[in-house]
């Protein structure tokens, strides 16, 4: 039998800041944290689960970088970063631009490269980390974030992309 309220108090702040790292907003990351859950405890009546840590961070990053594809076209940066709020308006802007470019384009690379892309940046895990959370060889880890970058690069290169500029 699972620990419900334990696990939730144990990794919902990883959970939930997975998902605002990738999607820029509170309330959407709260949605994304509780949907993680729900859907956790769903797939451990199934079967039994050998790691949440990892489980749960994948769950979350899947679940961000979907919600950032249904609404990549109406997309809001309604918080800013805490670190920045010291900078003046103009280099908030420019921010708030600059991580509205990176998320549109993150919607538009593969569900891998996007998940990826993810772990590494928004979360700092190692190639072996990375690996260990998707189930995957450290190799096939390293070349499917080189894949990653490569495609964003080209994404990112794009001109007016969604509107912005």
């Amino acid at each position: 039998m699972v620990d419900w309220d334990g696990l939730v108090r144990e990794h919902g702040k990883v959970v939930f800041g997975i998902a605002w790292r990738i999607l820029g907003h509170a309330q959407d990351a709260e949605d994304v944290a509780q949907e993680v859950f729900c859907q956790a405890a769903a797939k451990s009546n199934s079967k039994p689960v050998a790691c949440w840590p990892a489980l749960l961070r994948r769950m979350a990053t899947c679940r961000a970088i979907d919600v950032l594809r249904r609404r990549r076209a109406m997309f809001s940066l309604d918080a800013v970063d805490p670190a920045v709020e010291n900078d003046g308006p103009v280099a908030i802007a420019v921010r708030e631009e600059l991580q509205t470019r990176l998320r549109l384009a993150l919607a538009r690379l593969t569900s891998r490269e996007a998940e990826v892309f993810c772990l590494r940046y928004f979360e700092d895990l190692s190639y072996r980390q990375i690996a260990e959370t998707l189930g995957i060889s450290t190799s096939a880890a390293s070349t499917a974030l080189h894949q990653a970058r490569m495609r964003l690069q080209e994404v990112l290169a794009e001109p007016d992309e969604g509107g912005v500029s």
